[in-house]
């Protein structure tokens, strides 16, 4: 919703005019913070790149100390040639220009190697960014990956690691030309300590405005985060096979094009908003700059005729001047450019510390015992338990089945049982020991977790769709064949000309498509599951989109495999339900009910009644 405004004839107060853009001391501290960011991100430039980061750095820091260097000489060679119409030697000058030429071909030389490493350095900081970011990730408890908070969080993350390697050059322009401004003051002081004077107050003005403006986009930056989220997915929305065939059925495909411009631009006219706020101040500073310089200028004129400077000064300090606007404009171009991207550098710091899941040290047995005891659980921001004192205990080889309607907790008791979630409240039990106290990786390691919403590789073979079940073992053709077997594509190696070595979509190998049905998807799944031949396999829909004689056919093969192991099933289908040893019912995160099909049959409740009207559908 837009925030009203007032119209433009409402009288704005001294005070709100002073608050449009941030204060001065906001400047002070968001250059602070700009200062801590960019020394953590030439950190980490430093250790994803090695010896090549030094290399850059020693670029940036010759570049710009070299134009300061020049302008003396430059200087100092006319001084020398008007001198040699007295004298009539041009040694001096030859000498001089002799070190110009050295400077010059070194300069051309390190623009070579740098060009050489640049797109390699950019390479190896992103790849490394996002190798810490992916790893991190997964160490991150679920709770905390499903709120928006954190989804924020991992889009600056992700904008910052994508672009990290160009930020970390921008940042050393910063750099660059902060110590070149150095270097051009320094030397200006040494000529003449008032022209310094002059030219310092002159583009105080203008820096400040730079500063503050530059906060205020970076905090219009920060501020639209989510728009940016959503013009991504609906981006990704139209240009997704499936979700654009039904986008374009429904004819959405105007109306979203026009939400993700529309968010896209949210960012973007705040920005064009304020900086019109500062239009006229900014051309104030420049005018201040310009006039600066032309009196420099003139000054230096009157102290050459009367002797009191060389008369190569003048050259020397135009084009120290010059050099002196060149690292201004660049210096505030590249603060503009990375101010947004390098103060992210706190959101990846931040990230990188977020809490990771508890992993205890105990081993459990080949084939745990499971139990849940007084489990109470709340999603953040809820104050409706998810799960209320739920308590059962799954023995090994069990074949547990849990029913319930939508929203009844029937996946989050399967998520806290994996260890994603902890409970608010009870315990949950491995082998009779809490579960923080379980080495989690080895846990996990005898799960096989089937979900309806299920993983497509499209960019992986048909092989090696199956062998990601258990990629601990070695890629055994054989035992793929039997997986894809069991869940009902056989066919599939067979119709396709590069047989388990081909590529599952068109976006991919163009030269030999192929095209899954969503049904396929979904069985290639539960091939995968086949390969892993878990110990604990955890079913939560897995044959929503496959129809009912394959569905039969494939819990039979389930049942099969599992036979001394143990099963955990979440389905609505009550003809896979029934075959369970033990069902048990919830309701609004509660157990109602726990036993057979045939002994909750008897009791005439919900489970009866649930069952009752799926019956019906089939009369």
């Amino acid at each position: 919703m837009k925030k009203s405004r007032p119209s433009r004839r409402q009288p704005t107060s001294s005070h709100q005019r002073r608050r449009r853009l941030p204060k001065l001391s906001d400047s002070y501290h968001s250059f602070c913070h700009a200062l801590r960011a960019l020394l953590f991100t030439l950190g980490i430039y430093r250790k994803a790149t090695g010896h090549r980061s030094l290399f850059n750095i020693f670029y940036h820091l010759f570049s710009a100390i070299v134009p300061s260097i020049t302008a003396i000489l430059a200087g100092l060679v006319v001084t020398e040639v008007v001198q040699a119409v007295a004298t009539g030697t041009l040694v001096p000058a030859i000498l001089i220009l002799s070190i110009l030429f050295a400077i010059r071909l070194t300069e051309s030389i390190l623009d070579e190697i740098y060009s050489l490493y640049r797109s390699k350095i950019n390479q190896d900081i992103s790849t490394y960014i996002s190798k810490q970011i992916a790893f991190k990730y997964f160490r991150v408890p679920l709770n905390i990956r499903e709120t928006q908070e954190f989804a924020d969080l991992l889009e600056r993350v992700k904008e910052y690691g994508n672009l990290i390697g160009f930020t970390g050059n921008n940042a050393l322009n910063v750099v660059s030309s902060i110590i070149g401004l150095a270097t051009v003051f320094v030397t200006l002081f040494v000529i003449s300590p008032l022209i310094t004077l002059i030219i310092v107050l002159s583009v105080i003005p203008g820096c400040i405005l730079s500063v503050r403006t530059s906060l205020k986009r970076q905090q219009n930056w920060r501020k639209y985060t989510n728009d940016r989220r959503i013009a991504y997915a609906i981006e990704q929305k139209l240009t997704e096979s499936d979700a654009a065939l039904e986008v374009e059925v429904h004819s959405l495909s105007k109306y979203f094009i026009q939400k993700m411009i529309k968010h896209l631009r949210s960012s973007e006219e705040q920005d064009l908003a304020d900086a019109k706020k500062v239009f006229w101040p900014s051309i104030g500073s420049d005018i201040l700059a310009n006039l600066a310089e032309f009196v420099v200028l003139i000054f230096v004129a009157f102290e050459i005729i009367g002797e009191r400077l060389a008369i190569g000064q003048f050259l020397t300090i135009r084009n120290l001047l010059t050099q002196l606007r060149s690292n201004i404009q660049m210096l505030f171009t590249n603060i503009s450019t990375v101010n947004e991207r390098i103060l992210n550098a706190s959101d990846y710091h931040k990230f990188m510390h977020l809490p990771e899941q508890a992993s205890g040290l105990l081993s459990t047995s080949s084939l745990p015992k499971l139990e849940f005891r007084h489990v109470v659980f709340y999603y953040p921001g809820s104050s409706k338990p998810a799960l209320d004192d739920v308590s059962f205990v799954i023995n090994p080889g069990d074949k547990l089945a849990i029913v319930g309607e939508n929203g009844a907790g029937k996946t989050t008791l399967l998520k806290l049982l994996i260890g994603a979630y902890q409970p608010k409240s009870g315990e949950i039990l491995i082998d009779d020991q809490p579960i923080t106290d379980i080495n989690r990786s080895e846990f996990l390691a005898k799960i096989g977790f089937l979900r309806q919403e299920f993983s497509r590789y499209e960019f992986a073979t048909l092989g090696q769709n199956v062998w990601f079940g258990d990629i601990s073992r070695s890629y055994d053709e054989t035992a793929i064949r039997q997986a894809l077997q069991k869940a009902g594509l056989d066919e599939l190696e067979a119709r396709y000309p590069k047989g388990l070595n081909q590529i599952l979509s068109k976006n991919f190998d163009a030269d030999s498509p192929a095209d899954l049905s969503g049904g396929q998807w979904q069985r290639l799944a539960i091939a995968r599951g086949f390969f892993r031949s878990p110990q604990i396999l955890i079913l939560d829909e897995p044959t929503s989109a496959v129809d009912a004689k394959s569905e039969y056919q494939i819990f039979q093969e389930i049942m099969n495999d599992q036979a001394d192991k143990t099963t955990i099933i979440v389905s609505h289908r009550f003809s896979t339900v029934r075959k369970a040893d033990r069902i048990i019912v919830l309701s609004q995160g509660k157990i109602v009910e726990q036993g057979t099909h045939h002994s909750l049959m008897k009791n005439n409740s919900l489970y009866k009644e649930m069952f009752s009207l799926q019956a019906e559908g089939y009369i």
